[in-house]
């Protein structure tokens, strides 16, 4: 986790310190919509910085995607996402220190999203890297924490590679409430890699319309005016 972030975090600051800012009197909305399919892989393996990259004896993966994503934008860069995530525990897989968990897995994610595009867009539109936070539900078949809420925080990039379709990384650290909140075996990490599609949003220009609609009063004042003056 440790590596990820700072891999982010030096994406994020390369693409500021690089990016020309975007100066508008208005609101530029990149999208309105965005729905995205995903592999997952679930790091439950108990162990908070250790083995984070153990694909073979810790991620719970399987071969079709199993998370579904839906992202509805606002403005400013920030916007609101709901996930949902569907995968199984194999025998002989670290779940909390143990290999002798399997069975179903469920998460429901409410987040809050920061995209960070908005500070140079549309100069650099092919890369989109954001940061979120939120809340989580994640129900176990078997393990030491059957039904947890959670608090998530993490953060990703989106590659658009062809107008409204791109190709999502996201990694979020997935924590336990009850009990505790730190030192507890409800907590873990949710890596996923997909597909992403957003709708057509556009840039809202506040200013122009205050413009266009005070050239219109100003013109129809100037004609009741020359019509006032030919009498």
């Amino acid at each position: 986790m440790k590596q990820f972030l700072s891999i982010l975090i030096f994406v994020l600051v390369a693409q500021t310190a690089s990016a020309q800012p975007y100066k508008t009197v208005g609101n530029y909305k990149p999208y309105k919509w965005m729905f995205g399919v995903s592999w997952s892989a679930i790091d439950d393996n108990g162990n908070k910085f250790g083995n984070l990259f153990d694909v073979s004896n810790s991620w719970n993966i399987l071969p079709y995607p199993t998370t579904l994503t839906v992202d509805r934008y606002f403005k400013y860069g920030w916007s609101m996402e709901f996930g949902a995530t569907y995968t199984k525990y194999k025998l002989g897989k670290l779940i909390n220190d143990s290999t002798n968990f399997q069975g179903t897995f469920f998460n429901f994610d409410a987040n809050v999203k920061y995209s960070f595009s908005q500070l140079y867009a549309p100069s650099a539109k092919w890369i989109d890297p954001y940061l979120v936070a939120g809340l989580g539900y994640t129900y176990r078949q078997e393990g030491a924490a059957t039904h947890a809420p959670t608090v998530n925080i993490g953060g990703g990039v989106n590659f658009w590679i062809y107008k409204g379709f791109g190709i999502r990384l996201n990694s979020t650290a997935k924590l336990g409430v009850f009990p505790g909140f730190w030192n507890t075996p409800e907590n873990y990490l949710h890596h996923s890699a997909g597909l992403v599609l957003r709708t057509k949003g556009g840039k809202k220009d506040s200013n122009s319309s205050f413009k266009k609609r005070k050239n219109k009063w100003i013109h129809k004042g100037g004609k009741r005016h020359k019509q006032k003056g030919g009498r």
